[in-house]
């Protein structure tokens, strides 16, 4: 497993860090997106959409729960768990079914999912500090 932090003072900083690593690690690549209300989760998707893609138009899933995003002949869906209260819904919304596609799949609050449905190819933990971010990525 390999891991790598990144201290975050700006939003100039995602650049770089895009620079250095590849989160398309194959045609189904799951990443689990974990730290605190408000780490940067949804800014780092969309900082890394603009980057690697050009799109802009990323928003957040806090309220639809997934967003769902076809750019450069891949699929991309985002999805965030923060109000699912139990495995079960996980069904009701489609997770299980989206994540046997070939895409790039982003999961915020990836808890929720039972360890043997699913596991990630890449893992970020985001750390908040006063007004930086530490972004530990994990490659496993």
């Amino acid at each position: 497993m390999a891991n790598k932090n990144y201290l975050i003072k700006n939003l100039g900083d995602y650049v770089s860090l895009f620079k250095n690593i590849n989160l398309c690690v194959n045609s189904r690549t799951v990443i689990f997106l974990k730290g605190e209300l408000g780490s940067g989760k949804t800014t780092f998707v969309q900082n890394y959409l603009k980057y690697k893609y050009a799109f802009t138009n990323a928003t957040s899933p806090t309220f639809g729960i997934v967003n769902t995003y076809s750019i450069s002949q891949i699929m991309i869906y985002h999805y965030d768990l923060y109000r699912i209260t139990k495995p079960e819904e996980l069904n009701d919304i489609g997770l299980y079914d989206n994540l046997e596609a070939n895409a790039l799949h982003f999961v915020e609050w990836p808890e929720i999912i039972p360890k043997q449905i699913c596991k990630p190819n890449i893992i970020i933990n985001f750390q908040s500090l006063s007004k930086e971010r530490i972004i530990s990525i994990n490659i496993i």
